[in-house]
């Protein structure tokens, strides 16, 4: 079972080539990252370098090319599908760049909707869902859809339902990008406090370099390769 511990995870000599006709792109390229204890990591570099093709490594939603993914000691590209979806379902969290919300449920469901996945009670799970809408500000939009809420008020949405199962592994892609200087503020003062509360590892996407200064390691794409700054 996927637990916090000393050794959360590791990739080891990823590749990632895509294929466009008759040519090879490759993104990432014999790629290596290990997390030991909980920490909350950065991943820079311009846009089409891989960040969010690494984050969908990360997440088991891409399986590369080549390569080993060992999660506490297992290594996950050997798991059935079945497994994959499960650790996914229970353990990681999500932070999408398009937010991914749900159109036909209100906020309040699309916040609880991973609770309920995991067996969660709708009550237990209405309930813990409004306290991170409470903190987030949203409190007076839990009933409306996301079609008539804002960009910004989409994107914290989308935060608050990745991190509402106290996830072990947080990817985020973006997390602030479509969000103003306060309200970006205010949403990594969650991420942050919540990751600590929580024991989880996270690993953020971006290119804000205030969100850069405040965590605890950062590493940048290049040429394939991740290099710590």
């Amino acid at each position: 079972m996927l637990s916090n511990g000393t050794d959360l995870l590791s990739l080891k000599n990823i590749s990632q080539n895509y294929f466009q006709g008759d040519s090879i792109i490759k993104v990432l390229s014999e790629l290596n990252f290990s997390v030991k204890g909980v920490k909350n990591i950065g991943i820079i570099g311009p846009s089409g370098s891989g960040k969010s093709t690494f984050l969908n490594i990360l997440g088991m939603i891409e399986t590369p090319t080549s390569g080993e993914y060992i999660l506490q000691g297992k290594n996950c590209f050997g798991l059935s599908q079945n497994n994959k979806t499960e650790i996914r379902r229970k353990f990681i969290g999500y932070i999408f760049q398009n937010n991914q919300l749900l159109e036909d449920f209100n906020v309040l469901e699309n916040i609880a909707f991973p609770l309920i996945l995991n067996g969660e009670s709708f009550g237990k799970a209405k309930q813990r869902s409004l306290i991170l809408l409470d903190k987030l500000g949203l409190i007076n939009k839990k009933f409306l859809k996301p079609g008539l809420l804002s960009g910004g008020e989409q994107q914290r949405i989308a935060i608050a339902r990745a991190l509402i199962k106290n996830p072990v592994l947080l990817l985020a892609d973006e997390p602030t990008g479509s969000l103003d200087k306060n309200n970006s503020s205010l949403v990594m003062d969650l991420i942050l406090s919540l990751t600590k509360k929580n024991k989880t590892t996270s690993v953020i996407a971006t290119h804000n370099l205030e969100i850069i200064k405040r965590l605890d390691v950062c590493y940048k794409i290049e040429k394939g390769k991740l290099i710590e700054i």
